[in-house]
């Protein structure tokens, strides 16, 4: 059975995430208020569009059954995407919560009040911004790679921990760029379908470290990687 994701607000946002989710084989559920918005939704045929205020109880009640595992806000305003994320979680008990927010400061407030996962444009570019930097000083590194790795489901890594993976003594996975963002990985991280991971590693380890990862010898024209 498909997982089902209910995405509150957001036009654009949740158009492409829509998309994005249905990719992954999950069932998303859009709730916008606009009329116009949804018409606009609608063309894009995903499995439910509901014109109403997300931000009523009462438009969250009236899908108690449905058997979300997760609730996005996307609402422009932040007020609206900690309102929504509450009453999801008094609505859905089991139900993991995303709000968007536009100001960097309320972060920290919505994790307090139980926001499962907070998203911010601005986080995320200035992570994006640092990576980069930290990839701009490896370069000086004689005989290093960084290598970009899709990962799929029929991947061996997949859904195992990085503790559990036997890479190679000079091979770190640097980062890893998941839907609700880039982070660095510990050691409790795992490994799904869909990441993308960058390895940073040596010229004679890099085959070696793709095949524990993928369980396939690697295709180079298949492989986004980057010589330094």
């Amino acid at each position: 059975m498909k997982e089902k994701v209910l995405i509150v607000g957001g036009r654009a946002k949740a158009k492409s995430l829509a998309q994005s989710l249905s990719t992954r084989g999950m069932m998303p559920v859009l709730i916008n208020k606009s009329e116009e918005d949804c018409q606009k939704l609608m063309e894009y045929r995903p499995s439910k569009v509901i014109c109403a205020d997300g931000t009523k109880p009462y438009v969250l009640e009236d899908l108690q059954m449905e058997a979300f595992c997760q609730v996005i806000a996307l609402c422009p305003r932040d007020e609206d995407n900690l309102m929504i994320c509450r009453l999801a979680k008094n609505i859905f008990p089991k139900v993991r919560t995303t709000a968007l927010v536009s100001n960097l400061a309320n972060k920290k407030f919505f994790i307090r009040c139980g926001v499962d996962r907070v998203v911010c444009a601005v986080s995320l570019i200035t992570r994006m911004i640092e990576q980069e930097a930290f990839m701009d000083e490896m370069r000086l590194e004689e005989g290093l790679q960084i290598v970009k790795l899709d990962m799929e489901a029929s991947d061996a890594a997949i859904h195992k921990k990085l503790w559990e993976l036997s890479l190679p003594s000079n091979t770190v996975i640097g980062s890893i760029l998941r839907q609700d963002g880039l982070f660095v990985p510990q050691g409790e991280t795992t490994i799904m379908e869909g990441d993308q991971l960058v390895l940073i590693t040596s010229d004679v380890q890099k085959q070696e470290a793709i095949q524990i990862l993928k369980g396939e010898k690697s295709n180079e024209k298949q492989r986004k990687h980057l010589f330094w």
